[in-house]
């Protein structure tokens, strides 16, 4: 009879149990960093005080008769309560960065079972960029494209797109470094033989995007034969243009040195009718050096006896002038002689002395 008893206790308190609870949705979120997040917790019992933790730390007390009365300037709340159900909804409106998963917890008072938990996992996505650009190549030629993914949490996911078709994971490899931030830079490599002229693209992602972060650059394939024809129109133009070149400076050094001789020439003449000009005036000076003054002595020439020296030098000294350049005149052989040109020039040609009188 007592087992009967004890039994039937047994099955109210599990009945009861059932009956009663507390819930916290969702049970977990993964979102990016600075996503707005949602939480509710409901329950059928009564309570006193719900208070919400986040990783460890109160972000929310609401009472049953007031409301809320404490909060972060991070969340908020918003009550979705009815009759028979009690439902509060936590708002994170800038979800916190963590290296690891966070925590959640609806816990009521004094009601029992007292704690819901949930778990929210924060990650971080970063940038995508494929190193080498719109490139160019050979038909038939091997071509490497880098991609560099630079902070991102977890370590993403990495996948290749050439012409919209996904590459095979064997034909491209993956490297990861997770810094002292706790964000993670990866490296992809890719090979691929040009065949034909393709977007090649460089997608990566964690698993709170929707989307993926992707870079995309243009493969144009040109023909082995194009690529010759124009290294050998390079090269003609080049041999042409140093022809060009040569022949430029040819003519140029020529043309210098046709200017200095003409140069030298000028010099020379007007070198030699220097010389000559003042050999002229040497021989004239040397002719008349001396030879005016032969019966010089240091004699006084003040006394009387010498005035009549004096008056000669004198005269002598007023009767020098500078030769005169004749006119230049013009004789025809049929109107003029021999004659009549050194009676013309016979007039002006004179002897002259010089006395130096010291």
């Amino acid at each position: 009879m007592h087992g009967h008893i004890l039994l039937l206790n047994l099955l109210l308190c599990a009945i009861q149990a059932v009956s009663s609870f507390i819930h916290l949705e969702p049970n977990n979120a993964t979102v990016l960093r600075g996503s707005e997040v949602h939480f509710n917790c409901s329950t059928d019992e009564t309570w006193d005080l719900m208070t919400w933790l986040v990783d460890g730390r109160t972000v929310l007390s609401i009472t049953m008769q007031q409301g809320a009365v404490g909060r972060d300037p991070a969340v908020s709340t918003v009550n979705h309560s009815t009759s028979e159900l009690s439902v509060w909804e936590l708002v994170l409106m800038s979800a916190p960065f963590r290296p690891t998963v966070q925590v959640v917890i609806c816990e009521l008072l004094p009601t029992k079972p007292s704690r819901s938990s949930a778990t929210l996992f924060v990650q971080e996505q970063g940038n995508v960029t494929i190193l080498e650009g719109d490139l160019s190549a050979s038909e038939g030629t091997l071509v490497i494209f880098h991609c560099q993914m630079v902070g991102w949490y977890p370590d993403p996911v990495v996948i290749w797109v050439v012409n919209g078709t996904t590459v095979d994971r064997s034909d491209y490899n993956i490297s990861s470094l997770q810094e002292s931030d706790n964000l993670f830079h990866s490296n992809s490599v890719l090979q691929l033989k040009a065949e034909t002229s393709t977007m090649v693209e460089c997608c990566a992602s964690v698993p709170a995007t929707l989307e993926h972060q992707s870079s995309s650059v243009n493969l144009t394939v040109v023909p082995s034969g194009t690529t010759q024809d124009y290294t050998d129109l390079i090269a003609v133009t080049v041999v042409v243009c140093v022809i060009i070149l040569l022949v430029i400076l040819i003519l140029l050094l020529y043309y210098r040195k046709k200017l200095t001789k003409s140069s030298s020439k000028n010099k020379l003449s007007s070198s030699l009718w220097t010389v000559n000009l003042n050999g002229e005036r040497r021989c004239a000076a040397e002719e008349s050096r001396g030879k005016a003054n032969e019966g010089y002595h240091v004699e006084d020439v003040r006394d009387s006896g010498h005035s009549d020296l004096r008056d000669r030098v004198q005269s002598t000294v007023n009767i020098i002038r500078p030769p005169q350049v004749p006119d230049i005149v013009i004789f025809s052989s049929q109107n003029h002689n021999e004659e009549d040109f050194l009676n013309l020039y016979g007039k002006e040609l004179k002897t002259f002395r010089q006395v130096t009188t010291v």
